[in-house]
């Protein structure tokens, strides 16, 4: 269990990870050695998995992004989950409750593309009762997906 300064630290990374613990300190009132100990501690513990960069997705072209709902037999589930790792398009992957085993992030550059990836990439490897979500506007999103 992180105390108060762990989670302050850790809200102020996850709006800008590029910041300096000297930044950080002075933002908190804290040392930047402090501030370097409790990150340290945290990607230790693995509280922090990692730091990426967030990009612009329609400066990269895709300018379509939704999720895809899907069901897939238990004895396929293993093999289809592997396999959605080496589609490109494809940038989360969640086992959720309700109608459907699985939802998929996918980003296209149009649906167009999004049509052809559900045809030609999911519906082979034993995806069934698909159910497309698209994004119309993401109003507030976590950085980085």
């Amino acid at each position: 269990m992180r105390d108060e300064l762990d989670q302050k630290i850790l809200q102020i990374l996850q709006r800008n990870g590029k910041l300096t613990y000297e930044e950080i300190g002075k933002l908190l009132g804290r040392s930047p050695s402090t501030v370097r100990d409790r990150i340290e501690k945290m990607e230790e513990e693995r509280t922090i998995l990692g730091y990426s960069a967030v990009a612009d997705q329609e400066r990269l072209g895709v300018l379509l992004d939704s999720y895809v709902c899907a069901d897939v037999e238990p004895s396929k589930m293993s093999a289809a989950i592997s396999a959605l790792f080496s589609i490109e398009n494809v940038s989360e992957i969640l086992s959720v409750t309700g109608e459907h085993r699985l939802m998929m992030r996918i980003k296209a550059k149009d649906n167009k593309e999004l049509i052809e990836i559900i045809e030609r990439r999911l519906k082979p490897l034993g995806f069934s009762n698909l159910e497309t979500l698209v994004i119309l506007d993401p109003i507030m999103r976590y950085p980085g997906l």
